[in-house]
């Protein structure tokens, strides 16, 4: 291969990738994974020898604080949210009802690499095992509520938002 082939190709390649990594800005939160746990499915070993319940690097939030059981959303922020931030769950339980909103602050964050922030839907805000809500929205907003970042299920919006019909 000659030389100003493959110059030409690694500037094509160059340019690429440079305009991937601009075309598309980051949301703030670099994943929402979400799943119904019990109360089995919650518990780590070390609580079979420590009578405290330990998470880890996560931090964890649940609506209902002395129980468990319920739908949990974990995520991963891409950067430090404000020091006064606050993570925003909005859920649409069934069709035709105003969304749920849940407020937690950010004060304490995920430790290393893989800490997540864990969400929990818990008591009776968990629903039953074979519950999944209908949309959600999870945003990251500073003290006075603008909104920093936030990722949507598929479902989240308002006929505005799909444009006119």
């Amino acid at each position: 291969m000659s030389r100003a082939v493959s110059q030409a190709s690694f500037g094509g390649a160059l340019a690429a990738l440079v305009l991937t990594a601009c075309g598309t800005p980051s949301t703030g939160i670099a994943y929402v994974n979400e799943r119904y746990r019990t109360e089995a499915d919650v518990a780590r070993a070390s609580e079979a020898f420590y009578a405290n319940e330990h998470h880890g690097d996560d931090v964890v939030f649940r609506t209902q604080e002395k129980s468990r059981e319920g739908y949990y959303f974990y995520l991963q922020l891409v950067e430090a949210p404000p020091a006064d931030g606050r993570l925003i769950l909005e859920v649409v339980r069934t069709e035709h009802l105003a969304p749920e909103r849940y407020d937690f602050s950010l004060k304490l964050l995920p430790k290393g690499w893989f800490g997540e922030l864990v969400l929990g839907l818990t008591g009776k805000d968990g629903g039953s095992p074979d519950w999944h809500p209908v949309a959600w929205r999870l945003s990251v907003t500073d003290a006075q509520g603008k909104v920093i970042a936030t990722k949507q299920s598929f479902l989240w919006g308002t006929r505005r938002d799909l444009g006119p019909r």
